[in-house]
C-alpha cells in the first residue's frame, strides 16, 4: 500500500510539473497560485498548471482560453445609482435627461482615436472594492462626472472633446447642473480651472428598452477641446468590433465606494479584474444576462469589484502598450459578491453609434 501511495503521488507531481512546462512553453507564462498574482493586460487560463492554480501570460488582445465555473446564483439586480440608495457595482447616478438630451442614430465605425489614445505618463508596478489607491494620473481618462457640485458617476475621455459614460447616470437630470472634471486624482481638491460644462449628452435611445439595463451608454461633448497631451489629461483608445478579451486581466478605476452602501473615495482607486466569456456569466448570473452588447467581469470567490459612485466609469484592458475603453460600469447584484461578477456596457458593440452621436454634435 505505501508504495502504491508513493506511485500516484509521483504521478501527480509528473502531471503537475508537465502542465506547468505546457504553461511556460507553450505561452511563456508563468503558474501562479492566484488569480489575483496576474497583472493586468495578461490573459489566464485554468488549463496547463496544477490543481488551483492559473496560467499567467502575456498574448495578443484575443483571448486563447476558457474560464472556470463553479455554482452560484444571483439576487435581483442594482444599478450604480446614488439618489435610490442601490447598490450597484458602480452608481452613485441620477436618472431622465428632463429633455435634455438627444437620440442620435447608427452611423459608421468609429476609429480608434488619437495616436496618442491609451498612453499613460505616470505608469505603476499594478470604487472600487478590494481595489489599492492609483497613483496621481495614472489613468488620466478618468473623469468625474459632478451633478450640481457633487460627483455621482465616473467617465473616460476619448477625445479632446468627448467623455463616454453610463445611460443610467442622466436619469432625471438636467445638463446644464452637469460639469465635468478632467486630470482629477484627489476628488477632494477640484480646481475651478479643472472644470469643463458640457455641451450636449446624448443617451442611446433604447437604454433599458427591456428593463435590463441593455444599451447603457452615453456620450458627452465638453464645451470646449481640451489639450490631450499632458500629463494629467490624456484620451483611452477604443477597441475594435473584432477585439476579444475574454479572459484578460484588467482594470476598473472610480472614486466609488470601497465596500457596499459606502462612501465614495477621496482618491481615485484601481483594481485588476478577468473578464469572462459570456458562457461565464450566464452561469452565474443567469441564462441570457449577458449578450452581445455587454459583458461581465470579475472573481467568482468576489472581494473585488466597483461599486456605488464607478458607474459609468472605464474598464480598460492593455493591449500593445495602450489601453483600451473595452467596457462601462454599469450594473451588478450588490458588490463584490460571491458568484455575482459585475455587468459592464461592451464598448465595442456601440462604435457605429459613438461616431454617430458625435456627427450630431451643433458647434
Amino acid at each position: 500500500m505505501g508504495y502504491l501511495v508513493i506511485i500516484v503521488t509521483l504521478l501527480a507531481v509528473g502531471a503537475i510539473t508537465s502542465e506547468a512546462s505546457q504553461c511556460g512553453s507553450r505561452f511563456g507564462g508563468t503558474c501562479l497560485n492566484s488569480l489575483l498574482s496576474c497583472p493586468a493586460g495578461y490573459h489566464v487560463s485554468f488549463s496547463y498548471c496544477g490543481f488551483l492554480q492559473v496560467c499567467c501570460f502575456r498574448g495578443s488582445s484575443s483571448g486563447t482560453s476558457s474560464s472556470g465555473s463553479g455554482s452560484g446564483s444571483s439576487g435581483g439586480s442594482t444599478s450604480h445609482g446614488t439618489q435610490s440608495g442601490s447598490g450597484g457595482i458602480g452608481g452613485s447616478c441620477s436618472g431622465s435627461n428632463g429633455g435634455t438630451t438627444s437620440h442620435p442614430t447608427t452611423g459608421q465605425k468609429q476609429t480608434s482615436g488619437s495616436s496618442q489614445c491609451g498612453v499613460s505618463a505616470v505608469n505603476s508596478n499594478a470604487k472600487i472594492v478590494g481595489g489599492t489607491t492609483a497613483l496621481a494620473h495614472e489613468f488620466p481618462w478618468q473623469v468625474s462626472l459632478m451633478y450640481n457640485g457633487q460627483h455621482l458617476c465616473g467617465g473616460t475621455l476619448i477625445d479632446n472633446q468627448w467623455v463616454i459614460s453610463a445611460a443610467h447616470c442622466f436619469e432625471n437630470t438636467y445638463k446644464d447642473l452637469w460639469r465635468v472634471a478632467l486630470g482629477v486624482h484627489d476628488n477632494h481638491l477640484i480646481y475651478r480651472t479643472n472644470y469643463l460644462a458640457v455641451t450636449h449628452i446624448y443617451v442611446h435611445s433604447n437604454f433599458n428598452a427591456d428593463g435590463r439595463n441593455n444599451n447603457d451608454i452615453a456620450i458627452l461633448q465638453l464645451e470646449k477641446p481640451v489639450d490631450t497631451n499632458t500629463t494629467e489629461v490624456r484620451a483611452a483608445c477604443l477597441p475594435t468590433a473584432n477585439d476579444d478579451f475574454d479572459n484578460q486581466m484588467c482594470t476598473v478605476t472610480g472614486w466609488g465606494s470601497s465596500v457596499e452602501d459606502g462612501n465614495t473615495k477621496r482618491y481615485l482607486q484601481k483594481v485588476s479584474l478577468p473578464i469572462l466569456s459570456n458562457d461565464v456569466c450566464n452561469y452565474y448570473l443567469g441564462r441570457g444576462v449577458v449578450g452581445t452588447k455587454t459583458l461581465c467581469a470579475g472573481f467568482v470567490q468576489g472581494g473585488k469589484d466597483a461599486c456605488q459612485g464607478d458607474s459609468g466609469g472605464p474598464l480598460v484592458c492593455k493591449s500593445n502598450g495602450r489601453w483600451n475603453l473595452v467596457g462601462i460600469v454599469s450594473y451588478g447584484y450588490g458588490c463584490a459578491q460571491r458568484y455575482a461578477p459585475g455587468v459592464y456596457t461592451r464598448v465595442s458593440a456601440f462604435l457605429d453609434w459613438i461616431k454617430s452621436a458625435k456627427s450630431h454634435s451643433h458647434n
